[in-house]
């Protein structure tokens, strides 16, 4: 048994009956029954419904399917594109520079392109845990928010770099500046979080060599909450991890990966990602 078929078995087990899991433990070989002691703890409730979209091909960002769709000929891309949403469609399209020309395609023939999308996708992984077997984790409820919730998210992560600097810049005029390129929310945020002594695990936003436009000031900040948030989903499960990324534009996504990697993780990372799940 891999061990994705021990977490899906795990978290079966874990929302039984406490009689009833003992009695179908005891048809397990005992090295199973130890394996799966070693699995670290899954909800016992029934996971939220709104889990059942994310990790779908439906919750993946279409940026991610271009590359894929790319080595197959246009007529071939033309049938992948039949069984896609319009609004994937359009945009995928748009991006291979194809005219969209919608394939009458069967139901089953539909639902088996999708499941060939979904499986090239997750390579070199036979599959991708589906997000109601993840283990217990806070962070698993990151798979319910919105893409545009996601990455408001992301930006609201950086403002706790923000309101650090801030503590440091001793001229009025670029306070100020600053001050006034964020919105109305992110300067409630932003008070709310000014007392906060949180040391900087991530060193300096980089202000100095800010430009002084809006734009810039928006990318530096986006970079420094994607630090963030790939430094509190370090250690997390691979799979909550794939899925999440893949809910984002294959650019951001692919950076959020990559970050995922890095041990800059502290607690306090973690209840700000949490806290911030809580108000979006």
């Amino acid at each position: 048994m891999n061990n994705r078929c021990e977490k899906v078995l795990k978290a079966l087990l874990s929302r039984c009956p406490e009689p009833l899991r003992n009695a179908l433990e005891r048809f397990l070989p005992e090295h199973e029954r130890l394996a799966l002691e070693k699995l670290p703890s899954f909800e016992e409730s029934t996971p939220d419904e709104g889990y059942a979209h994310a990790g779908t091909l439906d919750a993946i960002h279409w940026s991610w399917l271009v590359p894929i769709l790319k080595s197959y000929s246009t007529r071939e891309q033309r049938l992948y594109l039949s069984a896609l949403d319009r609004h994937t469609a359009e945009s995928i399209a748009g991006s291979l520079e194809i005219a969209r020309v919608e394939e009458k395609i069967s139901a089953p023939a539909r639902d088996y392109l999708r499941e060939q999308l979904l499986k090239a996708l997750s390579q070199p992984n036979s599959q991708i845990l589906p997000p109601e077997y993840l283990p217990a984790s806070t962070l698993n409820r990151l798979l319910l928010l919105s893409k545009k919730d996601l990455i408001r998210l992301i930006d609201f992560l950086a403002l706790h770099d923000l309101s650090i600097e801030f503590r440091q810049i001793v001229e009025t005029k670029m306070l100020k500046k600053i001050y006034s390129f964020l919105s109305e929310e992110q300067k409630t945020f932003l008070q709310q979080i000014t007392s906060s002594l949180e040391p900087n695990p991530f060193g300096k936003l980089g202000l100095d060599r800010w430009d002084g436009t809006p734009e810039s000031l928006r990318t530096l900040l986006h970079r420094r909450g994607l630090m963030r948030l790939g430094a509190g989903l370090f250690g997390q499960d691979p799979d909550l991890i794939w899925t999440l990324c893949h809910q984002l534009d294959s650019g951001r996504g692919g950076v959020l990966m990559k970050l995922c990697t890095k041990e800059t993780a502290t607690e306090t990372t973690k209840r700000q990602i949490e806290e911030l799940m809580g108000k979006l």
